[in-house]
């Protein structure tokens, strides 16, 4: 019904931002049993925190791409379930061989 009440704003806009602006709105459904929930005595708000609930959303989402983007592969931290799927650190293990094959046995007397 709200949406409706939009019809000549979407109606003024151009054919590209019409397609956009019936998309954010549509969006905005997709939190409605939370908007349901929240009992503001004005819809609207609810449709406004919806849409701009999504917004941050997608936001944060960028902003961790970006992220991925400038990190570069070989200083990533695996995350999940890859922590254990990554072979161990050989620097850790060559380290020590040297030290165990250079060690003379002690011999019983």
């Amino acid at each position: 019904m709200e949406i409706a009440k939009w019809k000549p704003f979407r109606d003024a806009l151009r054919r590209p931002e019409k397609d956009i602006f019936e998309n954010m709105l549509l969006r905005s459904k997709l939190y409605a049993s939370a908007g349901g929930m929240a009992v503001r005595p004005v819809v609207l708000e609810a449709v406004f925190m919806s849409i701009l609930f999504d917004h941050h959303i997608r936001l944060l989402e960028l902003a961790a791409e970006i992220e991925r983007i400038k990190t570069p592969e070989s200083q990533k931290e695996p995350k999940g379930i890859e922590k254990f799927l990554q072979p161990p650190p050989t620097s850790s293990i060559e380290s020590c061989q040297p030290a165990i094959e250079d060690t003379q046995p002690q011999e019983n007397s």
